[in-house]
């Protein structure tokens, strides 16, 4: 009964999927944790060892015993080529992203078995553990910081960015640049219902003069005049299917079109479903924006779809997530939602083998 906490790859990903807290839990209910050293990470190695953690050298998980589960947030590099372990983490492999099939060989040929965790869902399928919340309140913040500033003549997060050490810093710069403002924006949440769309209305209020929400209701037969007669747009909707599309490049140049921000909180523009078919790849945290079109008044119209955001607030998304988290490590690996993780894995490898 061993977990071992990685460091993560990505040099911009602060957060942690558990925090010390509740590592201390862990240990008190048997299980023996080791953690990788960080120094990126929002929580400082102090805090779990003085918990009771053993404090290990980054990148250590490639070596340990085959029966140690590994426990990540994010992606894992690119070596090595054979995984032998079980391993938690988000892998974004299971919806034909680019490498999938490269990823899962990887298991395949070590013998190890992932536990996506974006597929740990209860008998009702739903996430048992999720960033939504915060993905939708930096995703919508981030677009109202830069909407405001591009009023105010001054870059905001144009000239890039880096993470909060909480969500009143990130208010903080919303709420000066919103002082003095001759008008406020009218802003549109598309998924208003979900866990995003909650966070980004949150977000929102801080410095709106109008937000409207819309959920499955309002986009079974969208009113496209009604939906662009507003200064954000920002989409919570992850789409599965054909159906929604919000904006296309001839729709972003219609006479009545008066959207000038965008955040694409779902982030999914790789899809053939992206209801957002304006851009063609996610923006980063060195340019968090981009042009991608003129709206009816020949204003620029600034997209960004950045795609960790609660990274930015890696303190108060850690807290959540791991609050959310711990129940299932507690059950590791005869919980519900490990079964229906492990069996989209097994299927998935199933396809790998059956396509060659």
């Amino acid at each position: 009964m061993k977990f071992h906490l990685r460091d993560e790859d990505r040099p911009t990903e602060r957060r942690t999927p558990v925090t010390p807290q509740h590592v201390q839990k862990l240990i008190e209910a048997g299980w023996e944790i080791d953690i990788e050293t960080s120094a990126k990470r929002v929580f400082p190695d102090s805090d779990y060892a003085a918990v009771g953690c053993r404090i290990m050298p980054a990148g250590s998980w490639v070596d340990t015993p085959r029966d140690t589960v590994i426990l990540g947030l994010k992606e894992l590099p690119d070596l090595p080529a054979a995984l032998p372990h079980k391993m938690i983490h988000f892998a974004h492999v299971y919806k034909d992203q680019h490498g999938w099939r490269d990823e899962l060989r990887r298991f395949a040929r070590g013998g190890g078995k992932l536990y996506d965790l974006e597929f740990l869902v209860d008998a009702e399928g739903r996430r048992k553990a999720a960033f939504g919340y915060w993905a939708g309140w930096a995703g919508a913040a981030l677009a109202l910081w830069r909407h405001l500033a591009r009023d105010r003549g001054v870059a905001g997060p144009l000239d890039g960015l880096s993470s909060f050490e909480s969500r009143d810093a990130l208010r903080s710069e919303i709420e000066a640049l919103a002082k003095g403002c001759e008008r406020l924006p009218s802003a549109i949440v598309i998924g208003a219902k979900g866990r995003s769309g909650q966070g980004a209305v949150d977000a929102l209020r801080i410095a709106c003069a109008r937000i409207t929400q819309w959920d499955k209701e309002e986009t079974v037969d969208l009113d496209r005049t009604a939906l662009t007669n507003h200064d954000i747009l920002v989409n919570c909707v992850l789409v599965s299917g054909p159906g929604l599309l919000l904006l296309t490049p001839e729709a972003l140049e219609r006479p009545d079109q008066k959207i000038r921000t965008i955040s694409d909180v779902s982030c999914d523009p790789f899809s053939d479903y992206n209801p957002l078919p304006i851009y063609r790849e996610p923006t980063s945290w060195a340019r968090p924006f981009v042009s991608v079109g003129r709206n009816g008044d020949g204003k620029e119209v600034e997209l960004t779809a950045v795609d960790n955001l609660p990274s930015l607030l890696p303190m108060e998304a850690s807290e959540d997530f791991s609050s959310q988290l711990l129940a299932s490590l507690l059950s590791f690996d005869h919980g519900l939602e490990w079964r229906a993780a492990g069996d989209v894995f097994e299927r998935k490898v199933r396809d790998l083998e059956i396509a060659g």
